[in-house]
């Protein structure tokens, strides 16, 4: 076997448990508090995840960004009743 030399990486993409320092957030409103998120599980059909997938993506949005957006919209629009 050949020695070969490892793959170069970015210093960004280098770190230990604990000491990696994740991308900023985007300037959503519930991602400006300084608290850490949480996870949020629940289970929907295959066809709902997909399409979610491919609609936050297309936006250039992760899927909890988007999950945000959607939910500060269904509050001002539920908000009007």
């Amino acid at each position: 076997m050949r020695n070969a030399k490892p793959a170069d990486l970015a210093p960004h993409l280098i770190g230990t448990k604990g000491q990696v320092q994740k991308p900023s957030p985007s300037a959503s409103s519930a991602q400006a508090t300084s608290a850490p998120n949480e996870p949020l599980n629940f289970k929907m059909p295959p066809a709902f995840k997909r399409e979610f997938k491919v609609a936050a993506v297309s936006r250039g949005l992760r899927l909890n960004e988007l999950l945000v957006e959607a939910f500060e919209a269904w509050k001002e629009k539920t908000k009007e009743r």
